[in-house]
């Protein structure tokens, strides 16, 4: 957390998020061990089943991210981020204190309406926590920043989960004592909260959203809008989804299992631990794996995950060891799935809207775990649906939705691929990329060795290029598909000037409305030549434009090798450099873009991607 491009102070931020997180896991797994082991035995007659009280907590506890989301995202916009969070930490307290109340008189209604004041408070910080962070943080650290909340936060749920079963075994299953460590936790975040730096607020000109459900449609609305944002936040928001399934259907889970045991109490309180500990552990590798950018590309890598291990807890039912690995790698995966999601809404919003995009995806957060409450319900209450089953259909659910993800935004899959192709096939060295814009339109003009140049020129940057390549495309169908995905216009020589024309108005369309365009104008050369001729007059491109001319050079390290699709050493990783000059004027003649282009070679000795 030392790195120059975290936010000044950023430690208190994470401690202040962090005891957030514990305290709110701590609590809810309080009530619900206290009720599960003490009440249901204690007063048999007069409180609910089991699967009852845990179907109607969980929905208590999503319902307020559905009301108060609107507000919440407004104060966020309208107010300084820093001194938001300073204000509802404070209110955490005096919440600490009616729960303590609760537990002493027994009262499980008393309970439920502290379940959603704390559901509350937690609405009205997370809007002003996420939103915190790009406007804190370097462009280039919003991955990294996002690595650190989401470890944190996850190992603070693991600790807030884990110590419950222990304390309360500890205190001869006094929840009351038990309650006094959350006030204690509650105060401590207040004190943390006064150290987070300062942020100045946005100042939202929109009114306040009176009416919270006006401001629901309102704002799912404005972000239906914007499709990229939308369907980031639709993903996120099923990771919640299946999230709340699986914390929720994991005590029934294993109290099935651990039926009998001496140490049965301890030993359930850890299984949704171990779902915490692999999501900080997917929260680090995603920040890592990203490098400096936003890579959405570990979405697909962690929809896999998740669906194959809630399948794989089908078989685990009589093995706790095997359950709790499968736990831990189902949350792993977690973390590689939603910390690119985060990154994504926080970095493409606009500067005076993240707070209520961050709010509406609070919404839909909200409105994902009311349905995954009543989809809990219909199969462990109304359907008796066992608990293991429901984790083989959960995860059978989650391939249809990954599917779904990769059809509607295929951008998804195809940096999933390109971050595959260079990790475990080519390794990249990788110099200059500052000097791509992170937003408005650029146009990349970049030499050409190969049909995989498109894929690992779009994996070096988090934005969506456009691309026309002065060639027929690989043979390959399997490429040729992909390619159409990315929007790579193959402009063949011999269909005459008519077709080169055609694809160089859509690269103008495309910069006219702000979106970055490579145009790769040479062919493959012949083995081991450099950089030929441009052979595309890219002039007309840009005619009336004002947007940078950034030259790019693609070259082969291995001397003597011509193409990087053939040739790798069985068990090698073959070495690709790619340099992303200065920025040329628009006006630039082709000319003096093929010598900037030349001149890289010399600086060809890039670093190695994700350094």
């Amino acid at each position: 957390m030392t790195s120059k491009l975290l936010p000044k102070r950023f430690p208190a931020y994470i401690l202040t998020q962090s005891l957030g997180a514990f305290n709110d896991n701590f609590f809810k797994m309080l009530l619900q061990l206290y009720v599960l082991q003490v009440l249901v035995v204690k007063h048999a007659e007069q409180v609910m089943s089991e699967e009852t009280f845990i179907f109607l907590a969980t929905l208590i506890f999503t319902v307020p991210f559905v009301l108060f989301g609107t507000w919440s995202g407004y104060l966020a916009d309208k107010y300084a981020k820093s001194e938001v969070m300073r204000v509802v930490k404070v209110m955490e307290i005096g919440i600490m204190l009616l729960g303590a109340l609760a537990l002493h008189w027994e009262n499980v209604n008393m309970m439920f309406a502290v379940l959603f004041l704390m559901a509350s408070q937690s609405t009205f910080f997370s809007p002003a926590k996420y939103g915190y962070i790009p406007e804190a943080s370097r462009p280039q650290a919003v991955t990294a920043a996002n690595g650190w909340v989401e470890m944190t936060t996850f190992l603070s749920i693991i600790l807030g989960t884990a110590v419950t079963g222990f304390l309360l075994t500890y205190h001869d299953f006094s929840a009351v004592k038990v309650a006094y460590y959350c006030i204690g936790v509650a105060a401590a975040g207040s004190l943390s909260a006064l150290f987070i730096a300062k942020v100045p607020a946005a100042g939202t000109a929109k009114r306040f959203p009176i009416n919270p459900l006006a401001g629901i449609i309102n704002d799912l609305v404005f972000l239906k809008k914007q499709k990229g944002l939308f369907l980031a936040a639709l993903a996120n928001s099923y990771f919640w989804l299946i999230g709340l399934i699986f914390q929720t259907n994991i005590l029934i889970y294993g109290k099935n299992m651990l039926a009998g045991h001496p140490n049965g109490t301890i030993l359930l309180s850890l299984l949704p631990a171990y779902i915490g500990v692999g999501i900080a552990v997917g929260s680090l590798l995603a920040s890592r794996w990203s490098g400096k950018k936003v890579e959405i590309g570990l979405v697909p890598l962690g929809g896999l995950g998740m669906a194959f291990s809630g399948i794989a807890l089908f078989f685990t039912t009589q093995a706790y060891a095997l359950a709790a690995v499968v736990l831990f790698i189902a949350g792993m995966f977690g973390g590689l799935y939603i910390v690119p999601l985060y990154a994504y809404l926080q970095f493409f919003a606009k500067e005076d809207e993240k707070g209520r995009v961050m709010a509406t995806t609070g919404i839909l957060n909200g409105l994902f775990m009311v349905l995954g409450s009543l989809i809990y319900g219909l199969f462990a209450v109304n359907l008796a649906v066992p608990a293991h089953t429901i984790y083989l259909i959960m995860g059978s659910l989650t391939l249809l939705v990954l599917g779904y993800l990769c059809v509607a935004r295929p951008e998804y899959l195809t940096r999933f691929i390109a971050w595959l192709l260079t990790h475990f096939l080519y390794r990249l060295r990788i110099h200059g990329i500052e000097n791509v814009p992170f937003r408005g339109p650029a146009l990349l003009i970049a030499s050409h060795i190969s049909p995989l140049d498109p894929l690992l020129i779009a994996s070096c940057t988090q934005r969506f290029i456009h691309f026309l390549v002065a060639e027929e495309l690989s043979p390959s169908p399997a490429l040729r598909k992909l390619f159409n995905l990315m929007d790579v216009i193959p402009l063949d020589s011999r269909a005459g000037k008519k077709s080169a024309a055609g694809g160089l108005q859509h690269a103008r369309r495309q910069l006219q409305n702000g979106h970055a365009v490579c145009i790769l104008p040479e062919g493959i050369p012949a083995r081991g030549s450099s950089p030929g001729k441009l052979r595309l007059d890219v002039a007309g491109v840009l005619t009336g434009l004002d947007c940078p001319v950034i030259p790019v050079l693609i070259s082969n390290e291995r001397e003597g090798r011509g193409g990087i699709v053939k040739g790798r050493k069985k068990g090698k990783s073959h070495s690709i450099g790619i340099v992303f000059g200065a920025p040329l004027a628009a006006n630039a003649p082709a000319g003096a873009i093929e010598k900037a282009i030349r001149g890289l070679r010399e600086t060809g000795q890039g670093r190695e991607q994700g350094q």
